[in-house]
């Protein structure tokens, strides 16, 4: 009777050659006269039986052997037939737009029935979709790249931005860098704030708030640390240093100093920008020898070099010293691109101009404590 129904409308049947192969009860590998891309591209029928692929025979070779599991008897009656002649099988016809199925339960698939676009269908829905120098992962789809994978782009990324409260903590160093332009951050709400916060040993805390409710005033939780050594600026509004110190005050002469002893003998400095804060105590026990105009001597600092900013010192308290007149007082002033004070005195009256203090003015229980702020160098 006449075949009745559809033809086949890709792949072809080719009864393949295998009378070259002996079969005798032992051996069970045999050469198929061409290559196989798959053991469910054949049909193979052993003594008029079918044989299951996987089941009863696998392929061996690179797809040019065939390995039955049982090997077939001596004179036994072996033919096969290969479904479509190439590597891949029905995939090298044309499907003109149907769908190739790919699973036992036909929810698995790939189809090109809409021009220049392929679909790609996993259980049932549409996962990934390629066009013309384009493939799209489809909205409920997931693109996951495995440890050990690596994603490299040598050309341009789009659409990558990420909204910040959607990334999730992770457990490697963040690095935001670029090689050109800025790196901007911006709390775009109202009177939202920047906030930088960390853990000290086990301890949440927040080490840093920028206030945009009140034009971006910093608040620090422990305080600004400068670095030891100041990086200096030339811009007067810059604030590019803090410090605090002692140092050891010297009452001395502008022309030598040697053989004292001292009871108190103490100095600390607060140093904010180029603007130095002094406190000297000196309180002699033995004078020694003092040549010259009388200073206090060993300022952490040199004074800026400009005769504008010469500053007057003030003595809290003084003892044991021998002015001119009684109507005299004892001041004193830093001169410019110095780091001593010159001791002097003034008649209060303003008659007579001011004048150095000597060292016979001074003696062994002379005691002065100074304050004096200047700018530096």
């Amino acid at each position: 009777m006449a075949y009745i129904g559809k033809s086949i409308e890709s792949g072809t049947f080719a009864l393949l050659d295998t009378s070259g192969n002996t079969y005798n009860g032992s051996n069970t590998t045999f050469s198929l006269g061409t290559q196989v891309g798959s053991p469910a591209q054949l049909l193979v029928s052993h003594d008029g039986v079918l044989q299951k692929p996987g089941t009863d025979y696998i392929l061996a070779s690179g797809g040019t052997q065939i390995t039955f599991t049982t090997a077939p008897a001596s004179g036994a009656s072996i033919f096969i037939v290969e479904i479509s002649g190439a590597v891949g099988g029905p995939l090298d016809s044309d499907l003109n737009g149907n769908e190739l199925i790919l699973d036992a339960d036909g929810d698995t698939s790939i189809t090109a029935d809409t021009d220049d676009q392929i679909d790609v269908k996993i259980s049932g829905a549409d996962d990934f979709k390629f066009t013309a120098n384009n493939f799209n992962v489809l909205s409920g789809s997931t693109l996951t790249i495995d440890s050990g994978a690596t994603i490299t782009n040598s050309g341009t990324a789009n659409g990558f931005g990420v909204a910040a409260d959607d990334i999730s903590a992770g457990d490697g160093a963040i690095n935001l860098t670029t090689t050109s332009g800025n790196i901007t951050i911006d709390a775009q709400a109202g009177d939202s704030d920047i906030i930088f916060k960390g853990t000290d040993g086990s301890s949440d805390i927040t080490a840093l708030t920028i206030d945009m409710s009140d034009a971006g005033i910093l608040n620090v939780k422990s305080g600004i640390k400068f670095p030891a050594t100041q990086v200096a600026s030339s811009d007067d509004n810059t604030l590019d240093d803090y410090e605090v110190g002692t140092f050891t005050p010297v009452l001395g002469g502008a022309g030598g100093t040697s053989g004292q002893t001292y009871g108190l003998q103490g100095g600390n400095y607060v140093k904010i920008g180029d603007r130095v804060f002094i406190d000297a105590n000196t309180s002699l026990q033995v004078k020694g020898t003092i040549t010259g105009n009388l200073q206090v001597q060993g300022l952490p600092f040199t004074s800026k070099n400009n005769s504008a900013y010469r500053a007057s010192a003030s003595h809290s308290y003084i003892h044991s010293w021998s002015a001119s007149t009684n109507e005299t007082m004892i001041n004193s002033l830093i001169y410019e691109n110095s780091a001593v004070i010159s001791i002097g005195e003034s008649e209060v009256d303003g008659n007579e101009a001011w004048q150095a203090l000597t060292t016979s003015q001074v003696n062994d229980a002379s005691e002065i404590n100074t304050s004096i702020n200047y700018r530096v160098a």
